[in-house]
């Protein structure tokens, strides 16, 4: 009869194993957050009454406009507004500009449309951009992001809708086509 002693070492899971046990961690994990975060199947999400959004005025939100002129979200009080980031380094937001132009013209004696060009480093490629895609409609800054973390913007594209007394109705993250932009008006504005 044969005795075999206890080496002392435990045995080994392979490697392999090993990390595909700390990749679902991980991605348990960022499940966990992205749900938290007010993520899931539809991409938009509703801001609650007492998010940070509504805790500040819509109102004092300051912004340049490509011609030069500053202005503030105030100054489009009494129509309803949807404000639309995006940029000329985003190749989403290239797809939905044609869409958002085509909308904003059917609806613009209701509804007005702002684009903000988030954190562009180049304004010649952000104007191109827009007059390639056909937009009409305002254009303006949002160099260093700020106004893009007011709203809680957390992708790119990110479409945000006003009420006509500058209270935020729903942040849209992702891209937005024709049919689900006037979908979403009709349901917010009744426009």
């Amino acid at each position: 009869m044969s005795t075999t002693e206890p080496s002392g070492d435990a045995p080994r899971l392979p490697e392999w194993l090993i990390g595909l046990g700390i990749a679902v961690v991980v991605v348990a994990a960022l499940l966990v957050g992205f749900d938290a975060l007010g993520g899931g199947d539809d991409p938009s999400f509703e801001i609650d009454e007492t998010d940070v959004v509504s805790s500040s005025p819509t109102a004092d939100l300051a912004f340049t406009l490509f011609d030069g002129t500053e202005t503030t979200l105030g100054a489009f009080l009494g129509k309803p507004v949807v404000i639309n980031f995006w940029a000329s380094w985003c190749p989403a937001c290239v797809a939905e500009m044609p869409d958002l132009a085509r909308v904003e013209a059917e609806v613009r004696d209701r509804v007005t449309f702002i684009g903000l060009d988030l954190q562009d480093p180049d304004r010649a490629a952000a104007e191109a951009m827009a007059a390639e895609t056909g937009v009409e409609y305002l254009l303006g800054e949002d160099p260093d992001g700020s106004i893009y973390a007011f709203f809680g913007g957390i992708g790119m594209p990110t479409t945000v809708f006003i009420d006509a007394q500058g209270n935020v109705l729903e942040v849209h993250s992702g891209t937005i086509f024709a049919d689900d932009l006037r979908a979403k008006i009709e349901e917010l504005f009744g426009a």
